[in-house]
Parts: C-alpha cells; sequence; structure tokens
C-alpha cells in the first residue's frame, strides 16, 4: 500500500525476491492467474538484481570474516535462484557452498506448501459482499505440478545414486540430470524473453514501484537470514 502496488504484483515480486527466484514467481503466478506481462516484469527484475547481490553477499561475508558454515546459510536462504546460490557460496569455500545448497534445496522443496497456501488464501479472497465456496480441486488445479517433478526426482536420485555411487553410471547418470536442467532452464527463460518487450518493461518497473518493493523485500530476507543463519 506504501509502494501503491498492485496486490497480485507485490505477490510475485515479495515471493521471488525471498523465496527462489523465477520457480517461486512462476508457480505463484499460476496460482493468482497474474497476467503474462507481470510475471516476466518480476521475473527480469529478480533475475537482475540477483546478479549484484550473488557477488556482494559472499565478499562482504569474506571482509567482515565470518564464518563459513554461517556465511553458507546465509547465501543460500538470501540469494535467489539455485544456481546463482552454488556460484556464490562457491567464492567463499566448499563447506560453505555445501551448506548453501542445503538450505537452499529445503526451501525449494518448501514451494509446493507455499503455493498451496496462497492458492487457498487467494481462493477466499473477494469483495466482501460475495461468498467463494471452497474447492480443493481448485487447490489441485492451481497447484505447480513442477514441485511434483521436483520431489520425485529428489527422491529416485537420494535412494538410487547410494547404491551406484563411484561407478561410471553414477557420473554419467548426474551429467545426464546437470545436462536436462540447463537445457530446460534455458528454454523457459526464452520462453519468457520471447514474450518480454525491453521498452515497456523499463517503463512499467519505473511506474509500478516494483524495483523499490524488491529492493525492501529483500533487505528484509537477507537480514532475517543473517540472524537465522546464527
Amino acid at each position: 500500500q506504501v509502494l501503491k502496488m498492485d496486490t497480485g504484483l507485490a505477490l510475485l515480486i515479495a515471493t521471488g525476491a525471498t523465496w527462489c527466484g523465477a520457480s517461486a514467481i512462476s508457480a505463484i503466478g499460476s496460482v493468482i492467474d497474474a497476467p503474462g506481462r507481470d510475471i516476466s516484469l518480476s521475473i527480469s527484475v529478480v533475475a537482475f538484481f540477483t546478479i549484484f547481490f550473488t557477488f556482494a553477499q559472499p565478499y562482504l561475508a569474506l571482509g567482515v570474516g565470518m564464518n563459513e558454515r554461517i556465511a553458507g546459510a546465509w547465501i543460500g536462504g538470501s540469494v535467489d535462484q539455485t544456481g546463482n546460490v552454488i556460484a556464490s557460496a562457491a567464492i567463499i569455500s566448499e563447506e560453505a557452498t555445501e551448506v548453501a545448497a542445503i538450505v537452499k534445496i529445503v526451501l525449494n522443496s518448501g514451494l509446493g506448501i507455499l503455493a498451496t497456501a496462497v492458492a487457498f488464501i487467494w481462493q477466499l479472497r473477494g469483495p466482501k459482499d460475495e461468498t467463494k465456496a471452497f474447492s480443493w480441486m481448485f487447490l489441485w488445479d492451481k497447484f505447480p505440478k513442477f514441485v511434483l517433478g521436483y520431489l520425485l526426482c529428489s527422491t529416485v536420485l537420494s535412494v538410487l545414486l547410494p547404491f551406484i555411487e563411484g561407478t561410471a553410471e553414477a557420473d554419467a547418470l548426474q551429467r545426464a540430470i546437470i545436462t536436462m536442467n540447463t537445457w530446460w532452464f534455458a528454454l523457459g527463460f526464452v520462453g519468457v524473453g520471447m514474450g518480454t518487450n525491453i521498452k515497456e518493461l523499463w517503463h512499467g518497473a519505473r511506474k509500478s514501484g516494483i524495483i523499490q518493493g524488491y529492493l525492501v523485500t529483500n533487505i528484509i530476507d537477507i537480514a532475517i537470514s543473517f540472524g537465522l543463519s546464527y
């Protein structure tokens, strides 16, 4: 309300800044039926500023002599996008990278719960004089199905890899998964880019208050993550 932002756009940028970037924005965008323009705008703003924080946070941690495990947890909880988290924590140490990855995986795993909660609240949201009947099918329809794929793949790998660890098959499997991950993300962002008009994006960012909203939300997220890391 202070920034006079549209409720849907504010929700997109808030979840993107505090949860896991583009994945969270895409998931919540489908839940609230957000316009493609708002989703593209939110992803672009988060991606742009994440580049800065990817380098600023680890060098700040190194500069003040922060404990490596604490720094890893801090980065894992506050830097958006899994790839950026790994790249950021790797600047500090291998131990920080491992801790950051674990924290980020926990956050990613909770995306389904977040999306379900938002879907539940959004379904009941509306004019005060309008009564909406609750529907479990609505929750299922709005639930981001890619979260189920994430949980399935994570479970299969967690069970399978220990049995073949150290073998050529294990190395090949991990390389194949990384390659698939890279290509699917590339295709996703190409799709976002094809629907993005840079001129309209810039004007939209200036007028909507989304940049101010992102910075305020992200600073709060960084502060909370820093406190929880201890």
